[in-house]
């Protein structure tokens, strides 16, 4: 029951819906180099990525010349420019970091920061580069992508509200050594992990991730690298050859704990709050697991203990709006920035990694030479970037979608929209942050509030972007459970009203209803349960308001009830302006962020 469980849950996860706001949705399926050059319509660069010369390793990109001899976008006042790449002896690296969850988001994010580290201070970096490491069948095109490019790709930075203020610029990747599949070859990855040069696993692998169960292949890998039994040659069980990504991870551990080796510390970079303590919680579930999974290793209950005391789980705060590279990116990119690549990172400029410094004997890379923030609290932080950014973010999508919006800058963009958001963030979200315990009166944080909103305003209109809202609507039950219900249940405490929430479900709901009328298919992990009642014969709202594993308490709250079927009934009837409108109307309309 546990692997048709995990494996409907693995088919049902996207590659990255992972934002994180991001993304990584591949886009190459089947297609040859030569059938993507061929639907470009003018000639191509190549992009020579790792090409060796004496032992060095250097980014080579053959940039087409326009006919003034520069290489810059032919675009109407747009600019691109291109980073130094790092120039050094691949040969003199080590990995430091195993990486599960290679998607764009990871790709866009993490290794950035360790490809800066390698190009300013390379002697400090050279022993932390990343392996990848992929469970989900799909993570095949990206290890396939990536192996035809020596492992380097390039980012591609975006932005600009218009034509005249269109930039782009271009950084080459070289911070990735290698990437391995678990369903290729489940003991190299669990080797990989248990390398003593390895000091550090990291996640990317969405919210629904952490709540896959364990399998009895699972059980069966983790006995054997607790009998120091991986290497024998005997056969694997056949649920070992497709493992879950806890499986993986407890049985690296596992062998590390039967060799005697420090563990490593585990951090997830997934966009969900307290991701260090999700992380440990899932460890100590799992370790609850293998005891009624039957595992006979004597040193089962030493090494639970083992997992609870000894390996280290800090939280982290990520953040860089990613979207999914499309086919128009892919196609375009020879003409805007002049070189031909199958798979480029697509996405915004600004980046921003906060980090709990809390790491196995201290070990890790010098992230805040490069910009990350070390702290020994990221609560504060993350509580201002989950609730300011992604649920502002899960708000605008289905608000925008309802009021036929595409992408997100268009929606950030449509003047009651905005407004919505405006009110959002000043009169809902801001005083749960300011009475939260969680902010630890962090003064400089509450201080920023409207410098930050006005910030994430401006990110979210940046045209070049160009972020899909369908793509934002993915997991919309899980965002709202695990991003969402809290804030509504603080600012009900607090005696707010929270309409704007009450506005955002009822757009959901919209959403998913129409979806279903249309027989389109609702990209979400809560599965068949978020649709139900839409379908023939459910109850409609009613319905989907009492899923206590969406919205907990709410789901017995009469008066928020009340608020999001008020709201619900206003879009029926005279769509979503007016919605917002009627919202507006509670509240003076010079909505002050500064308040």
């Amino acid at each position: 029951q546990n692997t048709r469980r995990r494996k409907t849950a693995e088919r049902e996860r996207d590659d990255e819906s992972r934002n994180h706001i991001n993304s990584a949705m591949p886009p190459l399926q089947g297609l040859s180099v030569a059938g993507l050059r061929a639907a470009v319509a003018r000639p191509v660069a190549t992009r020579k990525a790792g090409a060796r010369q004496q032992g060095g390793i250097r980014a080579e990109i053959k940039k087409i010349t326009a006919p003034d001899g520069s290489n810059s976008d032919s675009g109407k006042g747009s600019k691109v420019t291109f980073r130094d790449p790092p120039v050094f002896d691949r040969a003199s690296t080590k990995t430091g970091i195993v990486h599960i969850g290679v998607g764009g988001f990871h790709r866009s994010h993490q290794q950035s920061y360790l490809n800066e580290m390698l190009t300013t201070r390379f002697e400090a970096a050279k022993d932390w580069c990343y392996t990848g490491v992929g469970i989900m069948p799909n993570d095949a095109d990206m290890r396939n992508y990536l192996a035809k490019n020596d492992y380097t790709y390039p980012i591609v930075m975006r932005n600009g509200i218009d034509a005249d203020s269109m930039s782009t610029e271009v950084e080459e990747v070289y911070s990735m050594r290698d990437m391995l599949l678990a369903f290729e070859d489940p003991v190299a990855c669990i080797e990989a992990m248990a390398n003593e040069d390895v000091k550090i696993v990291s996640l990317t692998i969405t919210e629904w991730g952490y709540r896959v169960p364990l399998t009895m292949g699972d059980f069966k890998l983790i006995d054997r690298a607790l009998n120091g039994e991986l290497q024998d040659g005997k056969p694997l069980h056949e649920d070992s050859l497709t493992p879950t990504t806890f499986g993986v991870i407890c049985a690296a551990a596992a062998a590390r704990f039967q060799r005697g080796t420090r563990p490593f510390t585990l951090m997830s970079c997934d966009n969900l709050p307290h991701n260090g303590v999700v992380c440990k919680q899932r460890i100590t579930g799992a370790a609850e697991e293998l005891v009624c999974g039957g595992i006979c290793s004597a040193a089962l209950d030493e090494f639970v203990v083992w997992l609870q005391t000894e390996v280290c789980y800090p939280n982290t705060m990520v953040d860089r709006i990613t979207p999914a590279t499309s086919w128009e990116d892919i196609a375009t990119l020879p003409a805007r920035v002049g070189f031909e690549d199958a798979w480029p990172v697509m996405c915004e400029p600004y980046k921003h990694w906060v980090i709990e410094d809390n790491f196995v004997d201290g070990a890790r890379p010098s992230w805040e030479d490069v910009g990350a923030l070390l702290v020994p609290d990221v609560r504060p932080h993350e509580l201002m970037k989950v609730r300011m950014l992604n649920v502002t973010h899960s708000a605008l999508c289905y608000a925008g979608v309802v009021a036929g919006c595409t992408h997100v800058h268009e929606a950030a963009t449509h003047s009651k929209m905005r407004a919505f958001l405006e009110h959002l963030m000043a009169e809902e979200i801001a005083p749960t942050l300011r009475a939260n315990p969680g902010m630890d009166a962090n003064e400089k944080l509450l201080a920023n509030i409207p410098a930050y909103s006005a910030l994430i305003l401006g990110r979210l209109e940046n045209v070049a972007v160009k972020d899909q809202l369908d793509r934002l609507a993915m997991d919309g039950s899980e965002k709202f459970r695990v991003q969402g219900r809290e804030v509504v249940a603080e600012g009900l405490a607090l005696g707010l009203p929270m309409h704007g929430f009450a506005l955002y479900v009822a757009a959901w709901a919209h959403f998913v209803a129409r979806e279903v009328r249309e027989g389109s298919e609702v990209r979400d992990m809560g599965g068949a349960a978020v649709t139900a009642p839409f379908q023939a014969g459910g109850t409609g709202l009613p319905a989907f308001l009492s899923m206590e594993d969406i919205f907990g308490d709410l789901a017995r709250n009469e008066g928020w009830r009340a608020s999001v079927t008020s709201m619900f009934d206003v879009i029926t009837e005279d769509g979503i302006s007016t919605a917002i409108d009627a919202l507006l109307a509670e509240v003076p309309l010079e909505v002050e962020l500064a308040r």
